[in-house]
């Protein structure tokens, strides 16, 4: 069974590297943790952070839609 942690964010580079940090990569009874990080209109450098870090997955939205919206790209 694999999970996918969704982060959905805005303009959040800085904060960004602590909260992959403080994911858990190990689960009991999960085969394996994956990332998403879900970029809503940020102008910061947040995906290539996304990428230093090892984030697995990476949705760009191409300007802010708000929380609610944001989590749907993920969906698509």
């Amino acid at each position: 069974m694999k999970l996918i942690v969704q982060i959905p964010c805005y303009n959040e580079e800085h904060s960004l590297p602590q909260t992959v940090r403080d994911i858990p990569r190990s689960i009991p009874r999960i085969d394996k943790v994956e990332i998403l990080i879900i970029d809503d209109g940020s102008t910061d450098r947040k995906l290539s952070v996304a990428r230093e870090l090892g984030v697995e997955h990476m949705v760009k939205n191409k300007q802010n839609v708000g929380l609610a919206r944001a989590l749907t790209a993920a969906c698509i």
